[in-house]
């Protein structure tokens, strides 16, 4: 919190707000969250929203009107946020009632609003399919001054959940459709492309085909929203080599409805016999010198 801010408690608010001139009082949550419960007589300007200003100025035009912003309680920063972002916009009086509509409410305090929450969607038991079309795999390869970075389109895939959790899964990766997205000249795209796919690499010829089974995924307690809320164990198989894996993953339900994941790994690829260009194998590599290390990214989204 920034203590420069002014700050108000629920009582100055209250005797404020029953008073001839009350203070414009400004919810910054999301507008089904305004719906749903709200100080009496607030309005709404959604903090998050990159036109959080010009909503604001459309409410108060006038800099030098008494503002009051509130969010959820005092562990949420929206109103602190809102309120910093205010006053450097030049509003004069913005005052944060730090407490937010939790404090108002443990008070007694009314509020208005439909009262009903919005629906979260909730994971389903069952068995999902990857779905083919909006789901990637990235990855990424370095060495000491260079970066190339591309995808690999998934051939099929499929996540269990029981007891409202993920608990289970496999995926089968098409390494024939190894794309390079960073090189612009062509030529020297599909030179690297070649390169990845040979037996120097990957020998998609002989091994079409990478997997990755995931034996053991595991609740993180506590975990925040946007942070890994599951740990993953599985085996990797590349190149007819397979090698245990463990990794944090985002797994939950888009406001949308759908099951989606999102994780983000590294593998030392001479693990599964990827040795090309490898300094624990080869010496006076020069510029051929590969890092060890291949960072992979799973963009998940599933059917059902």
């Amino acid at each position: 919190m920034n203590k420069s801010i002014p700050q108000i408690t629920r009582e100055e608010l209250a005797t404020l707000l029953a008073s001839p001139y009350p203070p414009l009082v400004i919810d910054v949550l999301p507008e089904d969250d305004y719906q749903t419960a709200h100080l009496p007589g607030a309005k709404n300007a959604t903090v998050f929203k990159i036109t959080f200003i010009d909503d604001v100025k459309k409410l108060a035009p006038d800099p030098v009107k008494p503002l009051v912003v509130y969010g959820t309680s005092s562990r949420d920063l929206a109103s602190a946020t809102a309120a910093e972002k205010l006053i450097a916009a030049g509003y004069k009086q913005v005052t944060d009632y730090g407490g937010g509509l939790e404090d108002w409410r443990a008070a007694g305090g009314a509020t208005e609003g439909t009262g009903v929450a919005r629906n979260v969607p909730q994971l389903r038991d069952g068995s999902y399919e990857v779905n083919l079309e909006t789901s990637r795999v990235e990855w990424a390869g370095r060495n000491l001054t260079t970066t190339h970075h591309g995808t690999i389109k998934l051939r099929a895939g499929h996540i269990d959940v029981r007891d409202g959790r993920p608990v289970e899964g496999g995926f089968a990766l098409n390494m024939e459709s190894i794309e390079n997205l960073n090189i612009q000249e062509t030529k020297l795209r599909e030179v690297l492309v070649w390169h990845l796919k040979s037996d120097d690499f990957f020998n998609v010829q002989h091994f079409p085909l990478a997997e990755l089974k995931l034996s053991k995924i595991t609740p993180v307690p506590n975990a925040r929203p946007g942070n890994p809320n599951y740990e993953v164990n599985g085996t990797l198989t590349i190149k007819g080599v397979s090698g245990e894996v463990s990794f944090p993953a985002i797994v939950a339900v888009t406001p949308d409805g759908v099951l989606a994941a999102d994780a983000h790994f590294d593998i030392d690829r001479t693990r599964w016999n990827i040795l090309y260009g490898s300094g624990k194998f080869y010496e006076k590599l020069g510029m051929h010198l590969v890092n060890d290390e291949i960072s992979i990214a799973l963009k998940l989204k599933f059917l059902g």
